[in-house]
């Protein structure tokens, strides 16, 4: 059994909704707590915990957590999911994110730290206890950009990481500080996605499965504005990328995913993140490619009754 600290900016995509219920649902995995960030921590705490009412697991504790970037205030998106009827603070606890993912990696050795969203928070935390990345056993992280980034015939530029983009100074202390890293990259998210078929499936699931349905048909419009705008390609039958579940299902499952063992140099050049490929930086465990039905049918299988 892994036991992981999943840190996430929910409610910004719907993959962090997936990704959620995914960790949950994987009889491998035990969440221990789940810490948020954003424009809105304190709603993301809200739709965090309703998701794990669904799921039978609302005794999980959830904590809020940084609201800005620590010097680019302005780089945190918009909570994009959220509804007319949903809470607009359920702060289930008083103990922010940064203080509770310090104290929960002293208290629970072998404790694993899943980034889903900007570094911000797991860089509050480093502050407080500079011996964090000692005390984890691995870090997890949804985000780089290190080879060739392409949304169908599309090449992307850096900025399409908005994990580690949005807060670049974190991420340069964050992979830096000597965790123990491994990087699941726009790279290969960018080639998973959820078909309309699958969402089908899953409105006629379980009360989860349809709270994630009803999700991901919030976003799949605005998936394809945001894309398509940036010049990119999406396909037809593009619901919803995988980025954030493909690095769940990765901690346990090949998920058709080829790693590489590579020096991650993160540096900021024009106010935006480089993670540039470079034996000069720490070395860390890479996506480097994905078969993409491989791993849409790890994630599926999870997922789906």
């Amino acid at each position: 059994m892994r036991t992981l600290l999943l840190d996430t900016d929910i409610g910004s995509d719907v993959d962090d909704h997936l990704a959620l219920a995914l960790a949950l649902l994987h009889p491998e995995l035990e969440v221990a707590a789940v810490t948020t960030l954003g424009s809105d921590p304190a709603r993301g705490a809200a739709m965090a915990r309703e998701l794990l009412r669904l799921a039978g697991r609302g005794e999980i504790p959830v904590h809020a957590g940084e609201a800005r970037a620590l010097l680019r205030p302005e780089r945190f998106g918009p909570i994009r999911l959220a509804g007319p009827d949903e809470p607009v603070s359920d702060l289930p606890s008083s103990e922010p994110a940064p203080e509770a993912i310090a104290r929960l990696a002293a208290e629970r050795p072998g404790l694993e730290l899943v980034a889903i969203g900007p570094l911000t928070n797991l860089a509050r935390a480093l502050a407080l206890d500079p011996e964090l990345p000692r005390r984890v056993a691995r870090l997890t992280v949804m985000g780089g950009h290190i080879r060739d980034v392409r949304i169908g015939s599309a090449s992307m530029r850096p900025g399409i990481d908005y994990n580690l983009c949005a807060d670049p100074e974190a991420t340069v202390a964050v992979l830096g500080a000597g965790f123990d890293t491994t990087l699941v990259t726009a790279d290969v998210t960018l080639r998973v996605w959820m078909r309309e078929a699958e969402v089908e499936a899953l409105a006629a699931a379980v009360p989860l499965g349809r709270h994630l349905a009803e999700r991901i048909r919030r976003w799949t419009p605005q998936q394809r504005r945001i894309f398509t705008d940036l010049g990119g390609e999406l396909a037809p039958d593009n619901a919803a990328f995988l980025h954030d579940p493909l690095t769940v299902v990765a901690l346990v499952e090949p998920a058709g995913l080829r790693f590489e063992e590579i020096g991650v140099l993160p540096t900021v050049a024009e106010g935006v993140l480089r993670t540039l490929e470079s034996p000069l930086g720490p070395r860390m465990r890479v996506a480097t490619d994905v078969d993409p039905e491989a791993a849409r049918d790890a994630i599926l299988r999870r997922l789906l009754p």
